[in-house]
């Protein structure tokens, strides 16, 4: 953890609980146990995820089924591994206006809510005394319709796929802070690849922040009461 001017956002606090583990194997382990809607399962329990329906998440939730294991797969290798290099990439390119603090193996829990959980790639303290979120992503530009998840097709603008929108504001919801900045590489099959950074400041989303609030809330009723939900699927 990089400590300049800030003081550590790791520290349980009145908005968050952290959770810090020994290793990645313990902090599996953490993740069952606390059994929230971490990041990654945020799109998911709302339907808006193109790889997990909110039924398989449930299923999962109330120990019906395990989650399948992904570690070998070579993207997700590549994702953890790359990771450490993105985050110091990003620390050098904003040396001048952020402090990025890391700690690994962390869960933060939120206290209102504690189903909710969120484990950050990093955290931002900036000079003017905001804090923030850092999220880092890897992904692999197959055609144009990959594309356009991350630029939108006619202004050209930078987004994010729906996905990884839902899963940064939540990201938002269980900390409290300001504003996420999700820092990625996209990869094209010739092997060339490029960095975009997507900056989102809270007071911006707040429509969009209540919604999956009170979206993941429903969906931990039906986990609570072992009640199976509707499916949703996601929009094509």
């Amino acid at each position: 953890m990089v400590m300049r001017y800030g003081k550590s956002l790791y520290r349980t606090n009145d908005t968050y609980t952290v959770h810090a583990f020994e290793n990645r194997e313990d902090w599996l382990k953490g993740r069952q146990d606390l059994n929230g809607i971490g990041g990654s399962d945020a799109s998911a329990a709302l339907g808006m995820n193109p790889w997990r329906t909110n039924l398989e998440l449930w299923e999962i939730k109330t120990g019906k089924h395990n989650a399948p294991d992904i570690s070998d797969n070579d993207r997700v290798w590549y994702g953890t591994e790359a990771e450490q290099y993105l985050r110091r990439l990003f620390q050098l390119k904003h040396a001048a206006e952020y402090e990025i603090q890391y700690m690994p193996d962390v869960i933060l829990q939120n206290n209102e809510h504690p189903e909710f959980l969120y484990s950050p790639d990093g955290l931002i303290h900036t000079v003017d005394g905001k804090n923030g979120i850092l999220e880092i992503k890897t992904t692999t530009i197959m055609k144009s319709y990959d594309r356009e998840k991350w630029f939108d097709k006619r202004t050209r603008e930078k987004k994010l796929p729906e996905n990884y929108y839902i899963q940064v504001l939540h990201g938002l919801n269980v900390t409290g802070f300001s504003f996420v900045d999700l820092f990625a590489e996209l990869t094209y099959p010739s092997g060339t690849s490029e960095l975009i950074t997507c900056h989102i400041e809270r007071d911006e989303v707040e429509g969009d922040l209540k919604y999956i609030e009170v979206g993941l809330q429903d969906f931990w009723r039906y986990v609570k009461d072992n009640r199976e939900p509707a499916l949703l699927l996601p929009a094509l």
